[in-house]
């Protein structure tokens, strides 16, 4: 890390997010074992907005910065992301303490802060992709620029919502929560994991393949978004012949990479590599909701969706996919720290992608017996990465060179 251009800054975001990782985990092995129900809405949306916001899209703008950090330096950029780094790390645990308390004007504060950060990030990464130019940007930095700059319009429209609650007071149309979920998951993190997990499988290129694969999975997120803010929830399955062409298209680049990454091997490969059918089950448990919802109409209000359905989409997109994501992004940029606990990333990969399977699984089938067993291990499995990562952020490397930035 020491020679990359913004390693301080990439030390303190993902520093950040493994400490808010802490929360997220703390609170889902409680409900797991039983010491706490989730009937209190705010410890939910706690450890939601925990994972959603702390951990995972903490970690991406520490990715994203690595992914942009070999452009030429400019000193007035140098500032800027050392100041946006700063707000972020402050804001993001302010931002979770508040939906702790449960109280709507300090969410709405504490929200509008944390949107500052966003907004001040992605104004950065719109002006480095603009000085690279279009046609010469990667296919992970185009992915990368276009879904946080969706990433900005789904905060934006959170931080709305919180406002209204606050004020009680309607300011968006439609259904805003729906669209300011799929926001954040559609157009945001399935199109920025994907280009992530394109950029350590198979490189850090630019090819139409990959270009249209950016630009599908953007336009099925903008199209549900629109769809559930206009109302019209039938138009929202445009977006499954969308997610199912641009995940073909990945397949045609890098399936060969997520088939055989080398399972048995203590290498970052293989979290990409299983990110990939995590990404998939959960674009079919959401398929059969909208196409059940929206279309077939077999459920006339969303409570009448099945409880289990929703739940079971979540654990294989933000665990499954993107937080091996994540893991394998740490491994590589920690490589020449592995001496550290070596063993301890067979425990993490292991650990985490047969838990959530099971997990998802005991979901999907109401089996909540089997939480107390499943929830457990998937805990520890994460936070044993958590301790790793920590010490070898902080640890001396064996060598002066930055990990490797992807095969190419």
């Amino acid at each position: 890390m020491e020679t990359l251009r913004y390693g301080r800054e990439i030390r303190w975001l993902y520093q950040t997010a493994l400490i808010i990782f802490l929360v997220t985990i703390g609170l889902g092995m409680a409900r797991g074992i039983g010491l706490i129900t989730f009937e209190d809405r705010n410890q939910l949306l706690t450890h939601l907005h925990s994972g959603a916001i702390g951990w995972i899209t903490l970690g991406i703008m520490a990715s994203v910065l690595w992914l942009y950090g070999g452009s030429a330096p400019r000193r007035e950029a140098e500032r800027w992301v050392s100041w946006t780094a700063i707000l972020l790390v402050v804001a993001a645990p302010l931002y979770i303490v508040a939906w702790w308390t449960g109280n709507l004007p300090f969410r709405a504060i504490a929200g509008s802060l944390l949107l500052v950060g966003i907004v001040a990030y992605v104004l950065w990464l719109v002006r480095e992709a603009a000085a690279i130019g279009y046609s010469r940007l990667t296919t992970p930095q185009l992915g990368a620029v276009v879904g946080l700059v969706a990433l900005v319009v789904g905060s934006t429209l959170g931080v709305l919502l919180q406002i209204g609650f606050a004020t009680k007071t309607t300011l968006l149309p439609g259904e805003s929560i729906g669209a300011h979920a799929e926001t954040q998951v559609s157009a945001y993190l399935v199109l920025v994991a994907m280009s992530i997990a394109y950029w350590r499988l198979h490189g850090n290129d630019r090819t139409v393949r990959g270009t249209w694969m950016v630009w599908l999975f953007f336009l099925a997120g903008a199209i549900t978004v629109v769809a559930l803010l206009a109302n019209v929830i039938q138009a929202s399955a445009a977006f499954i012949p969308l997610d199912v062409a641009a995940f073909v298209i990945f397949f045609t680049v890098a399936g060969r990479q997520v088939v055989a990454p080398g399972w048995s091997t203590a290498d970052s490969a293989r979290h990409y590599a299983i990110a990939v059918p995590f990404a998939l089950v959960f674009l079919a448990i959401f398929t059969s909701v909208i196409i059940g919802f929206g279309v077939l109409q077999i459920w006339k209000e969303f409570t009448d969706i099945p409880s289990n359905l929703i739940p079971a989409s979540e654990h294989p997109l933000f665990v499954g996919m993107v937080t091996n994501t994540l893991f394998g992004l740490l491994f590589d940029l920690n490589r020449s720290r592995r001496f550290i606990l070596p063993w301890a990333d067979h425990v993490v990969f292991w650990g985490i992608s047969v838990s959530v399977a099971a997990f998802t699984l005991a979901i999907l089938f109401r089996a909540t017996g089997a939480y107390a067993f499943i929830t457990p291990v998937l805990g520890l499995s994460i936070l044993v990465g958590i301790v790793t990562h920590t010490i070898r952020l902080w640890a001396a490397p064996t060598t002066t060179e930055a990990a490797p930035a992807a095969a190419t």
